[in-house]
């Protein structure tokens, strides 16, 4: 008896690791394909409008201008980036009337973007590129990270789902 229930315990065991490397088990998403990326570029800084006195944190201000490249993929045909990718920080009023860094996508109105920044990364500032096919299928996560030099270095990731994935 005591045999019989190691055997049940050792096959349960072993069965439960079927399907761990996705092969078997279907995406939650419905993610069909996706591609790794790098990307590359340069910042400007927008001369009219430097850093406000006493600001902590990084000031995007001024146009970020860089390409991606394709590293890994299991998509067929890999996917094709655009020739250059270009988002512009600009300075808008909060509700108080202070200086507030907004960021806008410049490219192909066809595609649905959301463009912002953030502290850190492994640069000053780490922008955001998120740009979605009209029907959300096809989604491009492009992150340019700003360097001390005004380079822009990065990765990002391509992908291609069975639903929408556009944030609503």
């Amino acid at each position: 008896m005591r045999f019989a229930g190691i055997s049940a315990l050792f096959i349960l065991a072993a069965g439960c690791g079927v399907g761990d490397d996705g092969s078997m088990m279907p995406d939650p998403n419905g993610r069909q394909c996706t591609a790794t990326l790098t990307t590359t570029g340069t910042f400007v800084a927008d001369a009219a409008n430097p850093a406000p006195m006493g600001w902590a944190t990084c000031w995007p201000v001024g146009t970020w201008t860089f390409t991606a490249k394709v590293g890994t993929t299991d998509c067929t045909p890999a996917p094709t980036p655009a020739a250059q990718y270009v988002m512009k920080g600009i300075v808008q009023p909060d509700q108080n009337g202070d200086p507030m860094a907004v960021m806008q996508f410049q490219g192909d109105a066809s595609m649905r973007p959301i463009a912002k920044y953030s502290d850190g990364g492994s640069g000053l500032c780490e922008g955001e590129l998120d740009l979605y096919s009209t029907d959300g299928k096809t989604a491009w996560l492009l992150k340019p990270e700003l360097n001390a030099d005004n380079s822009l270095t990065g990765d990002g990731e391509y992908g291609v789902f069975a639903t929408d994935q556009y944030p609503l």
